[in-house]
């Protein structure tokens, strides 16, 4: 039996649906419905390996042919005598975290395994890297012999001619390259304009994976580009004479976990834009009033009230008595503030900012069709969403789509979140708010601190990946360098003079520097993302020739007026770099009309005024080319700690003053397991130097 008949089989004798059984597997909710609807699908080895798994079923019996452990490759590699092919086979094995007697060889596993790495991973240089992913990929192939493949320019007849319509027209050069190996396959098969289907682009798919040596997301996003050139040859005028036709690619949009559609949930999602995005955000009240005609009737009522001065007097005895030293006072009952909150309003920090908005109502989307895809049950209301049996069903289906190597604390944030709309908005009783609880007690991350895949990225910074960490900055600059340099020497070369090197910075240089500078800034004492992306010109000081930024305690989490301000203090290095980037490189690459913009890192493209949001995302691209760890940029505060520690587990407290930590019982929370390998490391020290003596 084939494999789809053997999962259909099994879907009617069990009366399980494609999407459970998906779901149970660990897989896309559309794994299962893709093998059996996707004419020549031939899944991966981890797909059918979990598949397997989850229907009790020997599905590699379905394959055609039998496939081969890295036991057997690395033993007929031997017997070939092949010593360097079977150390790769052996680096392979060993750095994927696979065990040769168990891993089957597959293809798109090794592909997969060099994408999702760079050189510096393995402290590599390019060129070893690039002959590793060559030799290991050839090796797990279908040994096919090495000739010239077939391209466009060897057929002729109607794909030829089409080919020679979209050079001749108005089509990118990429759309031109890329187009050709897709009309070759159209004319291989015999399929005719008119003729083009979805099953045709799944083929067309299952073909580009076997036969290159692409991964698959680059597969898959290479025919979408084609799908997407079908249709615009199924609509222009000039290709009407070749009569294509539209047909849609076989793949489901991959951020749609569930497959289920916006339009099935607008109903509790008009709800939530229209009143609880106004409430969240302190505009309105719970019951829909108006925070400023609100304002208005409370400024009218003290007006017609008359207070006594007595009362008036103890009110402000009251609030100067409640307020610490160099803090604001509490409001008392009947402040403003309080009466906006009695009356529904969400006021100060309870207020979400349009980041947290925008977060959170991802949340309630994913709430809402996870209930939709696993009980057939469209929540049409708030108050329906936020009921605990719905939220019961939705967090177990959110729990099955979000497995992974890690545990994950999604879940237990969504449910924190429908809590908040619960309790403040939709104000539920203390039952329904105490099962709440319970489900997000029960989804949460069993861990303190540091997430167990943060920590275990913190574990891959050893010392050289510690140093290589620390000379970053130097190293981007040094590549910025040898660039300014090539275009010197390039615009002297066809203009007979040597410019100056800030003549020759563009704006892709800039931004480089620009990340040179964060990072140290980050490495310097780990502020905040925000803090960095919004740090402004005259947050800095100077003193001596060294630099600091004094972030105002108002813009530091778990700060407010009052507080102390967080002090960045600079090195001399990065001191020299700042200066030197405001003097000269600001100021050369600002666009005119935004000579006044207030940031250090001002925004780049069309926006003028405003700061380089994704500045950060940049450094840690950096930073994953150059030291081979992908880390977000809220790691850099738990990777200094983490080097420091690394000197001395007696710097503790020092860790728990440069983090900002307010109790060391917090510091130590967020270094608990790792503490336990650095002792570990300590002791084996020590047992070395005591044996070398």
């Amino acid at each position: 039996m084939t494999l789809a008949q053997t999962l259909r089989g099994y879907l009617e004798e069990s009366g399980e649906t494609k999407r459970a059984l998906s779901l149970r597997a660990g897989l896309n909710p559309k794994a299962v419905a893709d093998i059996l609807n996707i004419a020549g699908l031939r899944p991966r080895h981890a797909t059918l390996r979990a598949l397997s798994d989850a229907t009790g079923l020997d599905l590699f019996s379905c394959e055609a042919s039998p496939r081969c452990s890295y036991a057997d490759l690395i033993a007929s590699t031997r017997e070939r005598e092949n010593g360097g092919l079977v150390s790769k086979l052996r680096w392979l094995c060993r750095n994927a975290g696979w065990s040769p007697e168990l891993q089957s060889v597959c293809k798109q596993d090794v592909i997969d395994f060099f994408d999702r790495h760079t050189a510096a991973s393995f402290n590599l240089s390019a060129g070893s890297y690039a002959t590793y992913r060559s030799a290991l990929i050839k090796a797990v192939g279908d040994m096919q012999p090495r000739t010239r493949g077939r391209r466009i320019d060897d057929i002729g007849g109607i794909y030829a001619d089409v080919h020679q319509a979209i050079t001749s027209g108005s089509f990118p050069e990429s759309v031109r390259l890329a187009s050709g190996s897709f009309l070759l396959f159209l004319h291989d098969e015999d399929v005719a304009p008119g003729e083009i289907t979805t099953e045709t682009f799944a083929a067309y798919f299952n073909h580009r994976v076997a036969n290159s040596a692409k991964s698959e997301a680059k597969c898959e996003k290479h025919v979408r580009e084609m799908a997407g050139l079908m249709k615009r040859l199924a609509t222009e005028p000039d290709f009407d004479r070749f009569g294509f036709t539209l047909a849609d690619h076989p793949f489901s949009d991959r951020r749609e976990r569930f497959g289920v559609s916006d339009a099935a949930i607008a109903t509790v999602m008009e709800e939530f834009d229209r009143r609880v995005a106004p409430w969240a955000q302190g505009q309105r009240s719970r019951d829909g009033l108006e925070r400023a005609a609100f304002i208005a009737m409370l400024d009218d009522t003290d007006r017609t009230t008359t207070v006594s001065d007595k009362k008036a007097r103890l009110r402000a005895k009251r609030e100067a008595k409640s307020a610490r030293p160099g803090q604001q006072a509490k409001p008392v009952a009947n402040s403003q503030s309080e009466r906006l909150r009695q009356a529904g309003f969400l006021i100060g920090k309870d207020r979400w900012s349009d980041r947290t908005l925008c977060t959170r109502r991802g949340y309630v989307v994913s709430l809402a069709k996870a209930v939709a895809a696993t009980a057939d049950v469209v929540p049409e209301t708030i108050e329906e969403l936020t009921d605990p049996e719905f939220l019961e069903a939705a967090s177990e289906a959110l729990e099955e789509a979000n497995k992974g190597e890690f545990p994950s604390g999604y879940v237990a944030g969504v449910l924190k979140c429908a809590r908040k709309i619960a309790r403040d908005f939709q104000c539920r009783s203390p039952e329904d708010l105490r099962e709440i609880d319970d489900l997000v007690a029960l989804h949460r991350a069993d861990h303190a601190g540091i997430a167990p895949r943060n920590k275990a990225k913190l574990r891959r910074f050893n010392d050289q990946r510690i140093q290589k960490t620390i000379d970053l900055s130097a190293n981007i600059l040094a590549d910025v360098n040898l660039t300014i340099d090539r275009k010197r020497k390039a615009h002297r070369k066809a203009h007979g003079h040597l410019p100056k090197p800030i003549e020759v910075i563009d704006p892709e240089l800039g931004r480089d520097i620009m990340s040179a500078l964060a990072h140290d800034i980050l490495l310097a004492r780990a502020p905040r993302s925000e803090n960095v992306l919004q740090a402004r010109l005259d947050w800095i000081a100077w003193q001596d020739g060294r630099a600091r930024i004094v972030i105002p305690a108002v813009q530091v989490k778990m700060r407010s007026n009052g507080d102390a301000d967080l002090v960045v203090q600079l090195g001399d290095a990065t001191s020299r770099l700042l200066r030197k980037y405001l003097d000269v490189v600001r100021p050369a690459l600002l666009d005119p009309s935004a000579q006044q913009n207030p940031y250090l890192f001002p925004a780049q493209g069309k926006t003028l005024h405003g700061y380089y949001s994704s500045l950060l995302k940049r450094v840690t691209r950096l930073l994953h080319r150059k030291v081979g760890v992908q880390i977000n940029p809220h790691l850099y505060r738990h990777l200094i700690g983490w080097v420091w520690l690394r000197e001395s587990l007696d710097n503790l407290p020092k860790v728990q003053r440069l983090l900002g930590h307010k109790r060391l019982q917090t510091t130590i929370d967020h270094y608990a397991e790792l503490d336990d390998s650095l002792v570990s490391a300590e002791w084996l020290k020590t047992l070395d130097r005591k044996s070398a003596a």
